[in-house]
């Protein structure tokens, strides 16, 4: 999609597409790091890897540590104040509109087609994640 087509899409359509595409870099992430494990070992630590609160924290650690470019950051926060006022079951309202922000990114970056930075940052939140474990 060029970027005359991606600035019309909505920031929640974004974050749809975002939110597909993350849930597949950590479910194969996953898979080639725990190939013995059974699938409902797996999609238990999938969902604590996917949850809003796990995502806010991804955003948060990306833009901290200077990841993030600040047009990336525009777009993570311009879907982040966008977010509806529901919330996940265990995050606060906060870490749904910031896990909305991240997932907005990832989905632009991924509808315009720019999949090497979406495997960049996919493989920063990645090693983050797994240091914390």
């Amino acid at each position: 999609m060029d970027d005359k087509n991606i600035d019309r899409v909505p920031s929640l359509s974004l974050a749809f597409v975002g939110d597909a595409v993350y849930a597949v870099y950590m479910r194969k992430h996953l898979v080639e790091r725990y190939p013995y494990l059974k699938p409902d070992d797996l999609h238990r630590k999938a969902n604590k890897l996917v949850s809003a609160r796990a995502q806010a924290a991804a955003l948060h650690h990306l833009k901290n540590e200077g990841h993030l470019t600040d047009e990336e950051w525009e777009i993570a926060k311009k879907a982040r104040n966008k977010s509806s006022a529901t919330r996940a079951k265990n995050a606060t309202i906060k870490e749904y509109r910031n896990a909305s922000g991240l997932e907005a990114l990832i989905g632009r970056l991924d509808l315009s087609g720019n999949t090497e930075r979406v495997e960049a940052l996919m493989q920063e939140i990645i090693e983050w994640s797994e240091a914390d474990e």
